[in-house]
């Protein structure tokens, strides 16, 4: 920028928003605004004293789109539509939908207008900063219609006030950044809860991916008329404040633990004996569900900020919220996994592993298939109890959903082929056929009895090379 197109620039301690905006409009400036404090800066377009645009540096600009379909207003095909043709930009999105007659122009102008008031509130509870106007750059194009300085900050400063209002009360660890969402225990029915209207679109909007920004600018909501009934939705224990830092903490350990046993079960995919590729399958998901109990005992819901919590104390935590599941399905469906215990927290499958010590033949490949349907389904279990308790149904849980369905499809693959192997075998025993050599997993008998592989072979071409 030129430095003789600057003229005016200064603290804001010295000077304030307001004052500046105020010069600015009596005297009739064109050109641009740019307001600093720390690492925010904003930058307002004026045209003969009025406010035609403003730009919030370093502020990801919300999807109005998807909050609109939240909120009922539009239609998730049409919201896809528009956003592929206007490529994030906010105001265009809202001025191709008023194209379109979905939404009118009246409208479009009342988002704009509190856009920029909403963002300006916000920069006049700035104390510490710089600000400059420089008079030759033009204004950027916009939708809005030209605001009257006086008139926005009228609104801007009621806002601001009550910002002021609601930290007197005790809201203070609420800010616009913050992002909220549903307790995992709440029902999916708010009808029934005793709610007003906003606080149900409010709760409602609480979905672990908008900030109080996003969600008061789609409501055209006040963000401190926001924070407080996301403060008494707090309160009633119905929704929690996302720790982004941990989450993302969260995310990355439980995609490593996905990635590990992706390998360790292509690892084991080497071995072409019936029983030792399901001994394989039984070392592998022992070994995930290990990793997800230590994942568990750090990111555990009922274990977070308490500080440094003995190991012991971790332990039994992780014992009384699985053991119970693992007796289950021993009773019920699996017995096998009756020798199956815990161990500081940790699964021991050491009998089942050293079963050929003391079984052969056809009895162990049963107990070792038996193992591995229980421990399968101990594992989905598990995953769906953890990732219930650390995340819920949020935008995070919906993708390490994605990547752990991906992995058990896995995990099906292998279980599924080992069924058409026994299915084929079982058949031919039904025959009558010479059982005395038992086909190996990778390569299944034909009808006729050669060792051919029949049309075919029920692995895949993968399984087929390692042979």
């Amino acid at each position: 920028m030129e430095q003789q197109d600057r003229i005016m620039d200064g603290d804001l301690q010295t000077l304030g928003l307001q004052s500046i905006l105020k010069m600015l409009a009596l005297s009739g400036k064109t050109g641009k605004l740019f307001v600093s404090s720390g690492p925010e800066t904003l930058s307002i377009s004026l045209r003969k004293g009025q406010i035609v645009g403003l730009h919030e540096d370093g502020v990801p600009q919300p999807d109005i789109l998807g909050m609109l379909c939240l909120i009922n207003k539009l239609d998730p095909p049409r919201a896809q539509m528009v956003r592929e043709l206007s490529q994030g930009d906010m105001q265009m999105a809202l001025a191709m939908l008023v194209e379109r007659g979905w939404m009118s122009a009246a409208e479009m102008q009342r988002r704009l207008e509190f856009a920029v008031t909403q963002s300006i509130s916000h920069a006049l509870r700035w104390v510490n900063g710089r600000f400059a106007f420089h008079r030759q750059l033009l204004p950027m194009e916009s939708k809005l219609q030209p605001l009257d300085v006086d008139s926005m900050l009228l609104e801007a400063l009621r806002q601001a006030d009550e910002w002021e209002e609601i930290a007197r009360e005790g809201v203070t660890h609420l800010t616009r950044t913050t992002v909220a969402r549903w307790q995992p225990e709440v029902s999916d029915d708010v009808r029934r809860l005793g709610l007003n209207q906003e606080s149900i679109e409010v709760l409602c909007l609480a979905n672990g991916e908008l900030t109080l920004q996003a969600v008061s600018l789609v409501l055209m909501m006040p963000e401190a008329r926001v924070a407080a009934l996301l403060a008494r939705l707090l309160e009633l224990h119905l929704i929690e404040v996302v720790d982004t830092a941990l989450e993302t903490e969260l995310q990355q350990d439980l995609s490593n633990i996905i990635i590990k046993c992706q390998y360790t079960l292509a690892q084991q995919r080497q071995t072409s004996q019936p029983d030792q590729h399901l001994l394989g399958l039984i070392t592998t998901l022992a070994e995930c569900i290990n990793n997800l109990l230590i994942h568990h005992g750090s990111y555990a819901r009922h274990l977070r900020g308490r500080g440094h919590i003995p190991s012991m104390e971790i332990v039994r935590y992780l014992e009384r919220r699985f053991l119970p599941h693992l007796q289950m399905l021993a009773k019920q469906q699996f017995p096998i996994l009756e020798t199956a215990t815990f161990h500081y927290g940790q699964l021991d499958c050491n009998d089942i592993l050293t079963l050929h010590k003391l079984v052969k033949g056809e009895q162990l490949e049963e107990f070792y298939w038996e193992a591995v349907q229980g421990l399968v389904a101990f594992l989905r279990m598990i995953f769906t109890e953890l990732l219930r308790d650390e995340v819920g149904n949020s935008h995070t849980g919906r993708q390490l959903t994605v990547a752990w369905k991906i992995f058990l499809s896995e995990i099906d693959h292998e279980v599924q082929q080992y069924q058409v192997y026994r299915a084929h075998r079982n058949a031919q025993m039904a025959r009558g056929h010479d059982q005395s050599a038992s086909p190996s997993i990778g390569i299944v008998q034909n009808w006729n009895g050669s060792s051919e592989p029949p049309n075919g072979d029920f692995w895949s071409h993968e399984r087929r090379r390692s042979m």
